[in-house]
C-alpha cells in the first residue's frame, strides 16, 4: 500500500557507521542487532500461543525487520501498520511491504503521526530514543503512554522488549503483566555491554 503522506510529519536520515542486514550502528550506539533474534523469536513463540486479538497491529520502529517477520509468522495479523523515524531503514521497509500483504509504511515520528483512535488490537514499540539528535521531539514515558491509550482498542495490549532481569516499570492507566522472564542468547546491547536476561511484558488499560 501506498505510505501516508509524511510531509509534516519528521523523520531523519542518518549516516550510519554501520549498515548491513545484521546490525545497525550510529553515533557509536548499536540500535539494532541480530543478537536480539534468539529473544525475539522466544517472545512471538510465547506470544502467539497466548491466543491474543491481533487482527489490527500497530509496529513501532522497524530496525533489522526481525519483529516484523516474526509478527507476520506467529500473529498474522490482517493490518500490520509499521512506523519508522529514520529514511534509510524506511527503504527496508518498503521493500518488506513488497513481501507481506497488509503491511502498511508510514514514514516519520509515531507520536507525531494523527493516528487513528481505537484502532490497534496489538502495539509493539520497539522505537529507538533518537535522543541525541535536536529534531527528535522530546515526548516522556507517560506521554507515550496517553498516545498509547487513544489508538489502543479498550481490550487490546501493548508489548515491549525488556532487557535484563530487573524490574519493569509500572506505568498510570495500564495494568502490567510479566508474561514470562527468559534466559536468551547473549545481546549486545547499545553500549557493548552483554545481556542474556529478558522479559516478556504486556500492558492492558485499566
Amino acid at each position: 500500500e501506498v505510505p501516508m503522506d509524511n510531509s509534516e510529519v519528521k523523520n531523519f536520515k542518518l549516516k550510519f557507521d554501520i549498515k548491513n542486514k545484521d546490525l545497525l550502528v550510529w553515533n557509536n550506539e548499536i540500535i539494532m542487532s541480530r543478537t536480539e533474534e534468539d529473544y525475539f523469536k522466544k517472545m512471538f513463540i510465547i506470544l502467539e500461543k497466548l491466543n491474543l486479538c491481533t487482527d489490527s497491529i500497530l509496529e513501532i520502529g522497524f530496525g533489522l525487520g526481525i519483529s516484523g517477520s516474526l509478527i507476520q509468522k506467529h500473529l498474522i495479523p490482517t493490518k500490520h501498520h509499521i512506523v519508522e523515524i529514520e529514511a534509510n531503514i524506511f527503504k527496508d521497509l518498503l521493500a518488506f511491504t513488497q513481501k507481506n500483504s497488509g503491511v502498511v509504511a508510514t514514514l516519520g515520528d509515531w507520536r507525531l503521526i494523527d493516528l487513528p483512535e481505537k484502532e490497534y488490537d496489538f502495539i509493539f514499540n520497539d522505537a529507538y530514543d533518537y535522543g541525541g539528535i535536536s529534531e527528535y521531539a522530546n515526548f516522556s514515558y507517560d506521554d507515550h503512554y496517553l498516545i498509547f491509550s487513544k489508538i489502543l482498542k479498550d481490550d487490546g495490549v501493548i508489548c515491549h522488549p525488556h532487557f535484563g532481569d530487573g524490574p519493569v516499570r509500572d506505568v498510570k492507566g495500564f495494568k502490567t503483566t510479566i508474561v514470562e522472564r527468559l534466559k536468551v542468547n547473549p545481546i549486545v546491547m547499545w553500549d557493548q555491554s552483554i545481556c542474556e536476561d529478558a522479559a516478556i511484558v504486556l500492558r492492558r488499560k485499566d
